[in-house]
């Protein structure tokens, strides 16, 4: 494992590379600012019902996000600061699942995981607020039709490794550990810079292993009592894991699948699930990864523009984390120590080198 110092420099790095997007909005702040927290304090803060709707006015500001359980609204918290209200569905079972999220966030201090500002708990619609990425989500990004630039291989790589950071964050530096349970491509928020944030704890779970209700079980209660309410999946199509699937149980080994696919998606530019045929991604470019294939699936926008040496690392690196043995997958940590040593790019991405950071 590389010593702290190193990781540190590659991280201050990183965060002062302005990418190709620059500030795209000056209110789009790096830090909480005294305004929007309430007398210089760090820590997130309660809002009132009456200070939601007045900075989503009325609830009729801009949507920025969309969910089967929530909307998102861009919200003037200040007339130098934006953020994003996440106001959750009105039942009992969502009002538990926001609870859930609000209180890990509040535990929760890391560069790339979106910053918590407030919450709002006056009724039973739940309300996040979180600071604002202007530049949408990686999913958007990587499969979106808005006509945005292509990106570049060294940026997918720089925020493959912030993702990675924060998850090793989650994993081993918290404890209880914490287990995210729905990385994805749209749960990956980029910021004014293109650096990554790693949102929507709806599905975490505290502890090195969360037991959750089997599938196969949750049908069987819903098929005894006409009342039951079923919870919401954990986790999303083509990227949950399969022995969670047949288990139940979400581990931390969970997290490190769905990293991979992401990895696999950053590598191949292809969605986790293809919407023609339905496929995982992991399973149609797999075949093609183990036999050493990789410029055969590498995404056909970059043309030559990447390193192929780094994209072998990065599909082998993949294939280890979807694994379908959880022994067999990585660590986070070693996750994050295999991007870092073996990739180059993620120095062009911040433009400069990490300390101890050696030529082979």
């Amino acid at each position: 494992m590389l010593p702290t110092g190193c990781r540190c420099s590659l991280l201050s790095c990183l965060r002062r590379d302005k990418g190709e997007a620059g500030r795209t909005d000056p209110r789009v702040a790096d830090e909480p600012t005294a305004s929007s927290l309430g007398k210089g304090s760090a820590a997130a803060r309660r809002f009132a019902w009456a200070e939601i709707e007045s900075v989503t006015a009325g609830f009729s500001s801009r949507v920025i996000g969309q969910g089967g359980f929530s909307t998102v609204y861009l919200a003037c918290l200040s007339s130098s600061r934006l953020g994003a209200v996440k106001v959750q569905r009105s039942s009992e079972r969502l009002h538990r699942a926001f609870r859930q999220e609000r209180d890990v966030l509040l535990a929760l201090r890391h560069p790339h995981i979106v910053r918590l500002l407030g919450y709002c708990d006056e009724r039973e619609e739940g309300v996040l607020v979180f600071e604002y990425a202007p530049n949408g989500d990686l999913h958007g990004r990587l499969h979106g039709s808005g006509g945005k630039a292509t990106l570049p291989w060294a940026r997918r790589l720089a925020v493959a490794f912030q993702v990675a950071m924060a998850l090793e964050y989650l994993h081993e530096s918290r404890d209880p550990a914490v287990v995210h349970g729905d990385v994805k491509a749209s749960n990956v928020l980029l910021d004014a810079s293109l650096d990554a944030k790693l949102c929507d704890f709806g599905s975490a779970h505290v502890g090195f292993s969360a037991a959750l209700q089997p599938p196969e079980a949750a049908a069987a209660s819903r098929a005894s009592s006409a009342r039951a309410r079923p919870d919401p999946v954990v986790g999303s199509p083509g990227y949950v894991d399969p022995l969670f699937l047949r288990s139940g149980v979400a581990t931390r080994k969970s997290d490190v699948y769905s990293f991979g696919v992401l990895l696999l998606e950053l590598l191949t530019g292809r969605e986790a699930i293809c919407a023609d045929t339905g496929c995982r991604l992991a399973a149609a470019v797999g075949p093609t990864l183990s036999e050493g294939e990789v410029a055969d699936v590498v995404d056909r926008r970059l043309g030559d523009e990447y390193d192929a040496h780094e994209a072998a690392t990065v599909a082998a690196l993949a294939l280890r984390c979807v694994s379908e043995g959880s022994g067999m997958r990585p660590s986070m940590t070693e996750v994050v120590r295999v991007l870092q040593e073996k990739t180059t790019a993620l120095i062009s991405a911040a433009g400069c080198r990490p300390a101890g950071k050696m030529d082979s």
